[in-house]
């Protein structure tokens, strides 16, 4: 008999209003996003995803007292926070499944809402002004929940990847989801987008987070890069000139 999809819980989770998760994609917006909401509200583990065809990979990813799984779930009571989160992505030919059951444990389990983090493809930006677009599924907006005013992706763009396999699956379910999509580099980590859309979140659903740390590590990281970018240089000459 084939192996499934197992959802362990460790904790039971009390306080069910959003759901979020985000994966892996352009800039590493989703992770980044969650990471730092895991840590920033304080929450904690109450669960596991068991798979037949995880990856091989077990890290100290929050703290050296708790060894991170490739698939985790962790609660915020106070905030009625619950959070999914994977630290390595799982193999595309399984993904749809490992979606199609994560969208129908959080409707199964009764939250308010579904909100997912990912990168838009800042070449897309154009003239406009705003730092982000949403994608909302029709549930979403029949019951008028919150948008904060932002502007959703425009036609005909395509949401790819996990989270466009959630949008689906809540679509179908009939079930309130926003997809919450910073502009962002696509070539690289982007954590100053991650902030422009933990701070729009922040706003809109009355979530008190603090970006500090995670606006240090954008400054270090931008650093970083332009150091390598000299060492570069230096390395081949210098840039080019013409005449």
């Amino acid at each position: 008999m084939k192996e499934s999809i197992r959802f362990k819980m460790i904790k039971p989770v009390l306080n069910r209003s959003i759901f979020i998760t985000g994966f892996q994609g352009i800039g590493l917006v989703g992770y980044l996003s969650i990471r730092h909401l895991i840590t920033d509200l304080k929450c904690e583990r109450v669960g596991f995803i068991e798979t037949p065809y995880e990856p091989p990979y077990s890290a100290h990813i929050f703290s050296k007292d708790i060894l991170s799984t490739p698939g985790e779930l962790y609660s915020s009571e106070k905030y009625g926070i619950t959070i999914f989160i994977t630290h390595w992505s799982f193999f595309d030919k399984y993904m749809r499944e490992l979606m199609q059951k994560l969208a129908r444990w959080v409707y199964l389990n009764g939250y308010k809402m579904v909100i997912l983090f990912g990168g838009l493809d800042s070449e897309l930006r154009g003239l406009d002004t705003d730092n982000l677009r949403i994608v909302t599924t029709s549930s979403y907006k029949k019951l008028n929940y919150p948008t904060g005013n932002a502007k959703e992706m425009d036609i005909n763009y395509l949401v790819v990847g996990p989270l466009a396999l959630l949008l689906n699956e809540f679509e179908r379910l009939n079930y309130p989801a926003m997809a919450i999509l910073p502009y962002a580099n696509k070539w690289r980590a982007d954590p100053l987008a991650s902030i422009n859309g933990l701070e729009f979140f922040s706003r809109v659903f009355n979530v008190p987070i603090n970006t500090e740390k995670l606006r240090e590590f954008a400054e270090a990281y931008e650093k970083e890069l332009e150091e390598a970018r000299r060492a570069l240089e230096k390395r081949e000459g210098g840039p080019p000139y013409y005449i």
